[in-house]
């Protein structure tokens, strides 16, 4: 190894890696009854599985990539991205992000009804149940896009707001039970 970050990053992906398919493989399947997608009476519902089965897929491409990145491709490159300024950046980056998914909703609804309607009544009708998520998840992706390339960019500003419209529209169109978060938690 010609430098040790390198082997930090051989190890952390294949930490991933492992822990992603033991979850994959043995704790999903073991602890979870339903699914990823759960059918029951024609209704197509998310199954309990979806969450963890995303995320441990997601555990394991970042692994794969971190693994793929330290062999092959761009040696010694994690070790400038781990850093304490970037990772205090993007716990304040999440804790933005979060709270404005929380508070943003319930605030427009306040200012749009001059508060005579309760946010609770509106939780899962469009386009308010898209507010909180839409305006959070695209800070979040923003500000990370950002973060990552060391620039800001219009273009990273429209690519956040689209995606994160993608991502409530694929999670909310083929299921009429799910709330998107945070509206779950109200």
């Amino acid at each position: 190894m010609d430098h040790p970050g390198k082997l930090r990053e051989i190890v952390l992906g294949l930490a991933a890696i492992g822990s992603a398919l033991v979850a994959l493989g043995v704790w999903i399947p073991a602890d979870i009854d339903t699914g990823v997608v759960d059918v029951w009476r024609r209704t197509i519902r998310i199954g309990d599985a979806m969450l963890p089965s995303f995320a441990a897929a997601g555990m394991l491409l970042a692994g794969l990539v971190m693994l793929v990145r330290a062999i092959v491709l761009v040696p010694n490159g994690l070790h400038r991205v781990i850093s304490p300024v970037f990772l205090v950046t993007s716990c304040l980056v999440m804790a933005l992000g979060l709270t404005l998914m929380q508070v943003s909703g319930p605030l427009i609804v306040w200012l749009w009804f001059s508060g005579e309607t309760p946010y609770r009544l509106l939780l899962d009708t469009a386009p308010w149940k898209y507010i909180g998520f839409v305006i959070g998840g695209s800070f979040m992706i923003f500000c990370f896009t950002a973060l990552t390339s060391h620039r800001f960019s219009w273009n990273f500003v429209l690519l956040a707001l689209v995606s994160t419209v993608l991502i409530a529209l694929i999670y909310d169109l083929p299921f009429d039970n799910l709330l998107l978060p945070p509206n779950g938690d109200i």
